[in-house]
């Protein structure tokens, strides 16, 4: 209605495809696969509006053995109409984000 394209939703993602098969350009929830490694995921999704790359980062501290998992997220904004739904995702973003891992650090050490 106001120019934003639907992207579909996080939950549309094939949960019985092994995360091998997962090839630079397919869709992993509302965005596209640009690298699949052992070490680094990074997903994205570019309109007229912004770009967002997206980065989850795994590394083992060589001192403790533990794994620390990074989400690094970039947007670049074109317009004012990026810049106003800009506006509420990025507070939320900063909120969501350490929510989510923290909820998959505990799925983990529940395993």
């Amino acid at each position: 209605m106001v120019g934003l394209k639907n992207l579909g939703a996080f939950d549309q993602i094939n949960k019985s495809k092994p995360e091998r098969d997962y090839k630079p350009d397919d869709r992993v929830g509302v965005f596209t696969l640009l690298t699949n490694t052992f070490d680094e995921v990074i997903l994205g999704d570019k309109d007229k509006h912004l770009d967002v790359t997206l980065s989850v980062h795994r590394a083992v501290e060589a001192n403790t053995g533990a794994v620390v998992v990074t989400v690094t997220t970039v947007v670049h904004v074109h317009n004012l109409l990026g810049r106003l739904y800009m506006l509420p995702v990025a507070p939320m973003h900063r909120i969501i984000a350490p929510s989510v891992l923290r909820a998959v650090a505990l799925v983990k050490n529940a395993v």
